[in-house]
């Protein structure tokens, strides 16, 4: 077993157990989510990436595992009591909007290296048409600087259940779908930068690929 897998039960732990479960009851009876996945989800340090379509997204790919996930955060959020206390409670990692790349890449290593899972956005918003926008490589420097895996994530219609325009999601609406493929891990004879075209190539490729089996011909 990994070393830095934790045995004793955090507040990040009960939360996701049970602020995770209403959630995940609430998606799976009004939404009737499907979750496909190849591989049990880890348990232990792991970069998940997903693509990016509403503000329901980081706990659609959250809750179906049994570890709670850092997510990422603007550091103003902090600002707001109740809001700052969750994402501490789940480790929030603060994005500065002056630096947001050092500061981002900072957070989630770290993070991963104390054993944590943590959340990625490579697309860094949400897209507006509904398809897969373009993927910055940050993702695959950060798990090559933690030393784990990725796993690669994708989710489809969740615009529909929290549209742009509407500050709270809607209470019931269509299908939903989560899915999570293989742990990508780069061969460890390519040179650094080499392993992260390596992962994001794949990443994207299998991402697309999700895209085009969902979408309606």
């Amino acid at each position: 077993m990994n070393s830095r897998i934790r045995n004793t039960p955090t507040a990040a732990d009960l939360a996701h157990l049970v602020l995770g479960g209403l959630i995940k009851l609430w998606l799976l009876c009004c939404y009737r989510v499907t979750v496909r996945t190849v591989a049990p989800l880890p348990l232990g340090p792991v970069l998940y990436a997903s693509n990016h379509r509403a503000f329901l997204d980081p706990p659609m790919v959250a809750i179906w595992g049994r570890m709670p996930v850092c997510y990422f955060a603007r550091a103003d959020l902090w600002n707001m009591p109740l809001v700052g206390r969750v994402l501490d409670i789940f480790s929030g990692i603060p994005v500065d909007r002056a630096n947001p790349g050092a500061s981002s890449m900072k957070g989630a290593i770290e993070r991963m290296k104390a054993g944590k899972q943590v959340l990625v956005f490579p697309e860094g918003t949400r897209t507006r048409d509904g398809r897969l926008g373009r993927l910055k490589d940050g993702p695959a420097l950060f798990a090559r600087r933690a030393g784990v895996p990725i796993v690669p994530v994708y989710v489809w219609r969740t615009e529909h259940c929290w549209p742009r325009h509407r500050a709270l999601p809607n209470p019931f609406g269509s299908r939903l779908e989560v899915r999570f493929g293989r742990p990508l891990v780069p061969p460890a004879d390519l040179k650094p930068r080499d392993q992260d075209r390596w992962i994001m190539l794949r990443l994207e490729a299998w991402m697309r690929l999700q895209e085009q089996d969902l979408r309606p011909a």
